[in-house]
């Protein structure tokens, strides 16, 4: 063979190379879209219980960008000012699922016997402890706690976390303070707002509506429990097991809203803009400057680590294994999905590290 035949040969091979792969690329491509297009064929109904002053950014974006009607989803978004109310509603099968219900309600709601699963992740941290300004240039750390009146959403998340810090900085809210106990987080607002508590101990959903009324904000949950897990998708464990390729869907198109939350805080500022009817500048702030950290892992670690701490506070009585209502599987199928159809894409890569990370 002459040497000429030979550069012939290994071009011809390294062409036929291309082309193997270019044909691989192309099946890919194809298979996707027939899944895409088979998903979009079989509509599925969802109602999803929320909050409607927290929101859920992950869900707006999702809607806003297709991503639901990509993935076969008709999403019907069931505000719930209580989160009582809407754990009572999903229980009773009005719902299917609840995204912004915390991670202490539906903890202690399982803990007396529904069977409920989380199954993904949105907020952890980002609610506001708040006064009136002449109590709020008082501030000065934890220990300013002591001698004041104290609102506080009994079983909210919030609370734990606040309960939890004092308890830690051995502050004994039966003696040190006085504890106002309130049904709701917007108790909690006009209780501070009315000058019967000194502090309250807020949620996201009344953030808005507290800046709006001239308070301060003192501090952040995020300030006494660094990076808690709060709302947490959660559905009845019967329904998850019977829609499994649903919840699965529905997983996608959180994930894929989440690469546009982390990609373009603009469109992220719109969005909350639009579907809590906020004027630009407090939407831009809800969004930015709330200590939210917003994820759609379902962060089985910091569920755990919420459900020793109200057991330790003895707010919790169960031998119930909450091992058993936290759905991990899904959201890494779903993950999965979405890197074997986008290959090259590190923010997925990125996200696998952090399921490692937070659910071993």
């Amino acid at each position: 063979m002459t040497k000429r035949q030979k550069i012939i040969g290994i071009v011809m091979i390294f062409i036929l190379l291309i082309s193997l792969l270019a044909g691989c690329n192309n099946k890919a491509k194809n298979t996707t879209a027939d899944e895409v297009e088979k998903r979009q064929d079989k509509i599925s109904n969802l109602k999803v219980g929320f909050n409607p002053a927290t929101g859920n950014l992950l869900c707006f974006i999702a809607e806003d960008k297709g991503f639901f009607k990509e993935e076969g989803l008709k999403v019907e978004l069931v505000s719930f000012t209580s989160t009582t109310d809407g754990l009572n509603a999903l229980n009773a099968g009005k719902i299917d699922m609840g995204i912004t219900f915390g991670t202490a309600a539906p903890l202690t709601f399982m803990a007396k016997g529904p069977d409920l699963t989380f199954f993904g992740g949105y907020l952890s941290g980002g609610h506001p402890i708040y006064a009136k300004p002449e109590i709020a240039k008082t501030f000065k750390g934890i220990e300013s706690y002591k001698n004041k009146k104290v609102a506080t959403a009994r079983l909210y998340t919030p609370d734990i976390v606040w309960r939890t810090a004092m308890n830690k900085a051995g502050i004994d809210i039966n003696k040190d303070l006085e504890v106002i106990e309130m049904k709701k987080p917007t108790d909690v607002l006009e209780a501070v707002k009315a000058g019967k508590a000194d502090v309250g101990i807020g949620t996201g959903s009344t953030y808005a509506k507290a800046k709006q009324s001239g308070l301060d904000i003192v501090s952040w949950s995020n300030d006494l429990w660094d990076n808690h897990v709060c709302c947490r998708p959660v559905a009845k464990t019967e329904f998850i097991n019977n829609n499994s390729d649903t919840i699965v869907a529905f997983l996608r198109a959180l994930i894929k809203a989440e690469k546009v939350f982390n990609e373009d805080k603009e469109f992220a500022v719109s969005v909350n803009q639009k579907y809590l009817k906020l004027d630009e500048n407090m939407a831009r702030e809800f969004t930015l400057d709330t200590n939210q950290i917003i994820e759609s892992d379902p962060r089985k670690n910091g569920i755990i680590e919420m459900w020793e701490t109200m057991k330790n506070l003895n707010f919790i009585e169960s031998d119930m294994d909450v091992n058993k209502h936290i759905n991990i599987d899904l959201y890494k199928k779903a993950l999965d999905q979405l890197k074997l159809e986008n290959p090259n894409e590190p923010f997925y890569e990125k996200l696998e590290k952090r399921f490692d990370e937070y659910n071993f």
